[in-house]
């Protein structure tokens, strides 16, 4: 049987030798047990996705050599999820699920009934994991944490925002989705508080997922297949 190529992605891919970065060192050589010669794909967002061989495991770091573009750089519309921390298994949960759905940007705000902590670094390697695994040529932007009320106050530019409120009427809105560049805005265990539900009809459009009220992940990943389901 044929051994599986490993997929990894390499922030720089200039030139046709280049260094891998040290963070994919351990889980190609240590983990996978790639040696010289052995080949792997190796992904961004500018360069996409190449075929390349390990060169040289030698004190300067690993060195690989490209071979054959598998895929050019491709470009999609952006899709942005704003989201509560929730407990840690569960925002890995909406980072990974997210990733795989096209997340472009993922924003961390903190509401009223927010009670849980944000890690980025560890969710950086959630998303990165979930790009590899799912064959994306890109990995989504986490940005810094925000309030909810400073969030939405400048919300960012080129976005069509959305925010899922459970019991909201408006159940066609989703029906009318193109290439628009989405963002979502999902609220934290328990929802959203009354006053931060009327700011978020104020500047945003409310949606409606379900007739069940569903938990913080179900509802991000609801919204994300709702619109993948319904772009062109």
């Amino acid at each position: 049987m044929a051994r599986h190529i490993p997929r990894v992605c390499c922030p720089q891919l200039e030139g046709e030798l280049f260094h891998l970065p040290a963070f994919q060192i351990g889980h190609l050589l240590t983990v996978l047990r790639l040696r010289v010669g052995e080949n792997f794909l190796a992904f961004n967002e500018a360069d996409g996705e190449w075929l390349c061989s390990i060169e040289d495991t030698g004190k300067t770091g690993v060195v690989a050599r490209k071979i054959t573009l598998k895929r050019k750089a491709q470009r999609k519309s952006p899709l942005a999820l704003a989201f509560c921390p929730i407990k840690p298994n569960n925002t890995r949960l909406v980072i990974e699920k997210g990733t795989e759905l096209g997340v472009s940007d993922f924003y961390p705000v903190i509401s009223e009934f927010t009670n849980q902590k944000f890690n980025a670094e560890k969710m950086e390697l959630v998303a990165i994991s979930a790009s590899e695994q799912s064959e994306r040529l890109d990995i989504p932007t986490i940005h810094g944490t925000l309030p909810l009320g400073d969030f939405v106050a400048n919300l960012p530019t080129g976005f069509t925002w959305l925010s899922a409120i459970e019991r909201e009427e408006n159940t066609e809105y989703f029906d009318k989705i193109g290439d628009d560049s989405l963002g979502f805005i999902i609220g934290a265990e328990g929802g959203f508080s009354e006053e931060e539900k009327t700011m978020l009809k104020r500047y945003t459009t409310a949606v409606h997922i379900s007739d069940n009220i569903l938990r913080a992940e179900t509802a991000a990943i609801a919204c994300l297949a709702l619109a993948n389901a319904r772009r062109k």
